[in-house]
């Protein structure tokens, strides 16, 4: 991994550990994979719970709240790429069906790999 690389991950590192820690109410290390790169622990664990409150906002047409989960979708969607969470369940997996927090993932996935 290049330096801009570590420096990119380590950048968005800390916003995904101010998300990770909102949602699940406690800070979570960095660990370090195989190629050297950092990841943010608890990433996963804090998507559900923003999927679940995504959903509730989402029944109660709070788009504000909705908004701001998507922020928060975006902020782990490099981490969960990397990871392969994606390759496990593909993005069109997580747009169909009737949960809404789930399509927004698949949604922000697919743009998230367009824009690369």
């Amino acid at each position: 991994m290049s330096s801009q690389n570590t420096n990119l991950a380590n950048d968005s590192g800390s916003a995904l550990s101010d998300v990770n820690s909102s949602a699940l109410g406690a800070k979570f290390p960095e660990i370090t994979l195989p190629d050297g790169s950092k990841v943010q622990t608890g990433t996963v664990g804090a998507l559900l719970i923003n999927i679940r409150t995504y959903n509730t906002a989402h029944a109660a047409g709070d788009t504000a709240k909705t908004q701001a989960l998507e922020a928060s979708f975006k902020a782990a969607l490099p981490l969960l790429d990397k990871v392969g969470l994606f390759d496990l369940f593909t993005p069109e997996e997580w747009i169909q069906g009737n949960n809404e927090g789930r399509k927004a993932v698949g949604r922000l996935h697919q743009e998230f790999k367009a824009s690369k």
